[in-house]
C-alpha cells in the first residue's frame, strides 16, 4: 500500500487546476492518459458507488476522500493477489503428493494423468522436461517458487 506522500503526489498530478479538489473530469482525463477508455459518466458512477456519495459536475474530491478512494481500489487488488497466492499454494499441495515441499517429475506425471491431461502411458520424459525447464536450482525438483514460475508462464510444446 502506498504511503500518504505517494497518494498526495498522485492527487496533485490529477488536480490539473490545483484548486484542492479532484473533479470527475480530471480523473476521467487522467484515466484516458493511462490508456484506459472510460466515459466520464462511467467514472462518475464508479466514484459514486465507491464513495457512497453523489458527485455532480461542480463537485470534486477533497484529499481525504481521494485517500479513501485510492485505498479502496488498492485493497481490492491486494485481496486478489492474496487469493491468487492461496490458490497457487493449494495447487502446489495437490501436486506435492509426498508433502516434502517439492514436486518431482513423477508426481507431476501422476497428477496430470489423474486429471486426464496426459495418458497414463505417456513417456515420463515430457514431465521431466517440464520440471527441468523451471528448475532454477537444478535439483530435479520444483519448489513453490519454481512452481509459481511454471504456472505463470505460457508453456510451449
Amino acid at each position: 500500500m502506498a504511503d500518504l506522500n505517494e497518494i498526495q503526489k498522485a492527487y496533485e498530478l490529477i488536480d490539473e487546476n490545483a484548486d484542492g479538489r479532484v473533479s470527475v473530469g480530471e480523473i476521467s482525463r487522467f484515466i484516458k492518459k493511462l490508456g484506459i477508455q472510460m466515459s466520464e459518466e462511467d467514472v462518475r458512477c464508479i466514484l459514486n458507488t465507491t464513495l457512497s456519495k453523489e458527485l455532480d459536475d461542480n463537485d470534486g474530491l477533497k484529499f481525504e476522500e481521494f485517500v479513501h478512494l485510492y485505498q479502496s481500489i488498492f485493497s481490492i487488488e491486494d485481496e486478489e493477489i492474496e487469493n491468487e497466492s492461496k490458490d497457487l499454494e493449494e495447487a502446489f499441495r495437490v501436486f506435492d503428493l509426498n508433502n516434502d515441499g517439492y514436486i518431482s517429475s513423477t508426481e507431476l506425471q501422476q497428477v496430470l494423468s489423474t486429471l486426464g491431461l496426459i495418458s497414463e502411458n505417456e513417456h515420463p520424459q515430457r514431465c521431466q522436461e517440464m520440471v527441468c525447464r523451471f528448475d532454477s536450482d537444478c535439483n530435479g525438483l520444483l519448489d513453490f517458487s519454481e512452481f509459481k514460475d511454471m504456472m505463470s508462464s505460457k508453456l510451449s510444446p
